[in-house]
């Protein structure tokens, strides 16, 4: 027992409570110790291996090495590690900053500290020991300001995945914020295209370099194979050449990060981004998020999807968090948002009125519990727009523009426009309000967003983005929805006051800039940390979100792709593309083009010149 007291001894030098607990521990069963090849001793909990047991030691150094590079490359001066891997911990003294261990199993602790000698370690590192995340999240090391990562032992973040992945969602990396080049992979088409379009927007907003990659010019294509292989007999042939011009679309993203890849593949639901590609990204060390902002009882190919990224985000807490554990993926709930430039109150132009004006509207694509519940409520004077509507009564009757696209732009007109804006949420199989409501569409956000009046269906997680009653009003069956059309309908000044308060609700909290910023800070905490590869060139679209007492500038700058790099050929581009004589702005830009290309830097060992 020579070994167990000497790290006991050490041990209740920094935490004498936590020594005690250790000394009386009783063994646990399903915690045995094996020896491996090389004689070490390896340790299997629960039927698992928590190393090697071929040469622990080799692996240990591997995973030691590849820690401190990790911490090197991010500026990291804190670390967190989960999991209490006995032969790697000693290797991580060679870490010039602060450690903490969190490790779940006591009766694990007790049988690594009675075989090995981990007291220098000891001396230097924290641990924490506990199933329960209040005693890590309380931890100084955990809290502190500066720079830190959190990293797993992959033994370990599988026996205890809901605790890991609750301190991964509660650390933050702290220190001061850096610029990423972030590449947003959208979809072809679809619902989550303008919310790729506005994560980009607001990404930029944040200093970061962005990447918007469009790939609309693809979808003709697709839908042209979708045409040509509509007969049930070639489905499988359709299927299969679908999948192919995927991999075609992958590869081609993929090969365009290869001269510069970005710190971050930041991809939107439906992104047509294969295994293969996936794949390529790993292996080119290129960190990838999913924002799986769809339903994931509707949309199934999530369990397939999650092991290939590194984070995916989802609109869904609960179920489908132990899913993504269970597929092997790390899952951070965030919720859909608005975005303020585009969704805002207008006052409807005449022409708006008599185009869009009507007592209860509905925006919306042909689902089938829309089909089946809104008929009821075309009395009341409901006017539907979007695509996939059936064009028999009542639906052709209530129309204004049969299944044509809305724009989000023309949305907010249409939201503005109408007294009552109803919001269902989609189902495929429910005949009318979902009774297992666990995420709120975007439409919940954009309406509030617009300043608009929101009759929305009853959701479980409505209550922690809005109050009903106050910021917006809930209806639990068709019923109830007629009655608060025709209570609301007759009250214009109440609709504007709830109106109100629910856009100062969504402007306080639901933008997408307050998205974007916590899906960075989960990212740069980890499981896989973000961080810049080298100095981020500012982008044109960083600019122009920065120039807002420049309006000039803005304007000029407006003239080119947001993406391109702020340098001098963007400076060119942005004068180049204007007319008539230089105006005093445009004369400065080129007065900084030329004078940038005077400047050079030396490098000589001991800084720059």
């Amino acid at each position: 027992m020579q070994t167990l007291d000497r790290n006991l001894a050490c041990l209740h030098r920094s935490d004498p409570g936590l020594a005690r607990r250790v000394a009386t521990a009783t063994s646990d069963p399903e915690v045995q110790v094996l020896e491996a090849r090389t004689g070490a001793p390896v340790w299997r909990v629960a039927g698992a291996l928590e190393c090697s047991a071929e040469d622990p030691g080799a692996e240990a150094r591997e995973l030691a090495r590849h820690f401190l590079t990790r911490a090197a490359d991010s500026g990291a001066r804190r670390l967190v590690i989960f999991g209490l891997a006995p032969h790697v911990l000693p290797q991580l003294l060679a870490f010039d900053g602060t450690l903490l261990v969190v490790e779940p199993s006591l009766a694990l602790v007790r049988s690594i500290l009675e075989r090995v000698d981990l007291s220098a370690a000891l001396a230097r590192v924290s641990l924490v020991v506990d199933e329960a995340p209040a005693p890590a999240l309380r931890h100084a090391v955990f809290t502190s300001g500066e720079r830190g990562l959190m990293l797993a032992h992959a033994p370990a973040r599988r026996r205890a995945p809901a605790l890991h992945d609750h301190l991964v969602s509660r650390f933050h990396p702290g220190g001061t914020p850096r610029a990423l080049d972030i590449a947003v992979i959208p979809p072809m088409y679809g619902g989550s295209l303008p919310v790729a379009h506005a994560s980009a927007r607001a990404l930029r907003e944040l200093g970061h370099r962005v990447r918007l990659v469009d790939l609309e010019p693809f979808w003709p294509g697709y839908q042209q194979v979708l045409v040509h292989t509509a007969d049930a007999r070639l489905r499988a042939r359709g299927d299969r050449l679908r999948a192919d011009l995927v991999r075609v679309i992958g590869a081609t993203i993929t090969s365009t990060f290869e001269l510069r890849p970005p710190d971050l593949v930041f991809a939107l639901a439906q992104a047509p981004l294969d295994a293969e590609a996936l794949e390529t990204l790993r292996a080119m060390g290129i960190p990838r998020a999913l924002w799986f902002c769809e339903d994931f009882r509707v949309m199934k190919y999530w369990s397939a999807v999650a092991p290939l990224y590194d984070t995916v985000f989802h609109v869904q807490p609960g179920e489908l968090e132990t899913g993504l554990r269970e597929a092997g993926g790390f899952g951070h709930p965030l919720p859909m948002a608005f975005d303020p430039s585009v969704h805002r109150p207008l006052t409807p132009a005449p022409d708006d009125l008599e185009r869009y004006g009507c007592p209860v509207g509905f925006v919306g694509a042909g689902y089938h519990n829309r089909i089946q519940l809104l008929p009821a409520l075309v009395p009341l004077g409901l006017r539907i727009w979007g695509t996939d509507w059936p064009l028999v009564p009542p639906f052709i009757d209530c129309m204004p523009e049969p299944n044509v696209r809305q724009t989000p732009e023309a949305s907010n007109r249409i939201f503005n426009a109408t007294g009552i804006n109803l919001n269902l949420h989609s189902s495929p199989w429910v005949d009318g309000i979902n009774p297992v409501g666990d995420y709120l569409n975007p439409r919940t956000f954009e309406l509030a967003g617009a300043g608009a009046f929101q009759l929305v269906d009853e959701r479980s997680t409505l209550r922690d983005a809005f109050t009903p009653g106050e910021e917006l009003e809930t209806y639990a069956d068709v019923e109830e929805c007629r009655q608060k059309i025709r209570y609301f309908g007759d009250r214009p000044d109440e609709r504007r006051e709830i109106a109100a308060r629910g856009r100062e609700r969504a402007l306080a909290e639901h933008t997408y800039l307050h998205r974007m910023r916590e899906a960075i800070r989960v990212l740069e905490a980890g499981p896989a940390a973000v961080f810049p590869r080298g100095d981020a060139q500012g982008s044109v679209g960083a600019v122009v979100a920065a120039s807002g007492d420049e309006p000039e500038l803005r304007e000029l700058l407006e003239r080119i792709e947001p993406e391109l790099p702020m340098d001098a050929s963007a400076l060119s581009a942005a004068v180049g593309s204007g007319s008539g004589p230089l105006s005093r702005t445009e004369k400065l830009l080129l007065y900084m083009r030329e004078a940038g290309r005077e400047v050079v830097v030396h490098e000589d060992g001991g800084g720059a010149a």
